[in-house]
C-alpha cells in the first residue's frame, strides 16, 4: 500500500475551498461529475455514479476534511485514509491531502487524479466565480 502526499494553493477561502467538496451542487459545478453527498460524520459520498464511494470520518468546516474512499477498481471491501487539511495561505488556501493505504498499482493514477479532476476544475472553477 502506498501514500499520496500533495500541498496545493486554491485560489479561494479555506471555506470555499470546503464547501466546493462537501455540497453536492457546487461539487458537481467544479468537477461536472454526478454526486450524492451526505454531509454529516458517518454520512456516506458517491461521485461519478460510483466510481468513487466512501465514508465521512470527520468533518470540520472550512478546516478538514477525513474520509473513508475508495475507487470502484480496487479490492473488494478496500477502503484508504484521506484527510484534506484547508489552511488560510496569503491569497487563498494552502490544501494538504494526505491519502494512506492507495492500492500500489492504483497509487499513480489517484495521484495524478486529484491534480487532473480536482485542483485544476477547482481552481479554475472560482477564477470563474470571483
Amino acid at each position: 500500500m502506498k501514500t499520496i502526499k500533495q500541498i496545493v494553493h486554491i485560489n479561494a477561502s479555506p471555506q470555499e475551498v470546503y464547501e466546493a467538496f462537501v455540497d453536492a451542487k457546487k461539487h458537481v459545478e467544479f468537477t461536472g461529475a454526478e454526486v450524492k453527498f451526505d454531509v454529516r460524520a458517518g454520512g456516506k459520498f458517491d461521485i461519478w455514479s460510483g466510481e468513487l464511494t466512501g465514508e465521512n470520518v470527520e468533518l470540520v468546516e472550512g478546516k478538514k476534511i477525513v474520509q473513508k474512499w475508495r475507487a470502484d477498481d480496487w479490492p473488494k471491501g478496500h477502503y484508504s485514509d484521506l484527510t484534506i487539511s484547508l489552511e488560510p495561505d496569503g491569497s487563498g488556501t494552502k490544501l494538504t491531502l494526505v491519502q494512506e493505504n492507495v492500492p500500489d498499482d492504483k497509487a499513480d493514477e489517484i495521484d495524478d487524479g486529484w491534480y487532473q479532476y480536482y485542483w485544476k476544475p477547482m481552481n479554475e472553477y472560482f477564477e470563474r466565480n470571483k
